[in-house]
């Protein structure tokens, strides 16, 4: 009876592996997650980007109170939902800022602040020190860290890899691989 009962649940096993293929092959990839810490680039809140996400999902993210940042968040055209960027924090300012691709920007400058983006397709695009980055869904990321002081501007991980030193040269890499 046993042998019966293991040998039925491995046919199924194998009958289900190619259905399970297919449905893995044709469905889209699950969603990938983007860690940043302490994250610090050349030439300050001016200087170039030290990240730039592109992601259909959520963006949330700070700035150290004794660090400065600039953070535009772009709303890319989506047939889904969207959600409206937001920043919070006593030295933040605001302002809207000309459209990437046609697609509307709001500009947060500022130390001390926490901002998202949650529930839509974002292009996010940070430039300055001390902030901590979270994202989750699928899109792509741009990372540059400083050339100046490799050793201290900060560390990033994609889909659960280790913790790795933001990069001195351009570094992309997918969100959400499946």
């Amino acid at each position: 009876m046993k042998r019966r009962i293991l040998l039925s649940c491995a046919a199924l096993a194998v009958l289900a592996l190619p259905a399970v293929a297919l449905a893995r092959a044709d469905g889209r990839a699950g969603p990938g997650y983007l860690v940043v810490r302490k994250a610090s680039g050349d030439g300050g809140i001016n200087g170039h980007a030290v990240v730039t996400v592109v992601v259909h999902g959520f963006v949330l993210g700070s700035v150290r109170q004794d660090a400065e940042a600039r953070v535009d968040i772009y709303q890319l055209p989506s047939t889904r939902g969207q959600g409206t960027p937001q920043a919070v924090g006593s030295d933040v300012r605001r302002k809207s800022v000309p459209p990437f691709r046609s697609a509307p920007g709001h500009e947060f400058l500022g130390s001390g602040f926490r901002f998202s983006a949650i529930g839509g397709y974002y292009r996010v695009v940070v430039r300055g020190s001390g902030v901590y980055l979270f994202a989750g869904g699928h899109g792509n990321v741009t990372l540059h860290g400083s050339s100046y002081d490799p050793r201290a501007d900060g560390n990033f991980s994609v889909d659960g890899a280790a913790f790795r030193s933001l990069p001195t040269r351009i570094l992309k890499r997918q969100i959400g691989r499946g």
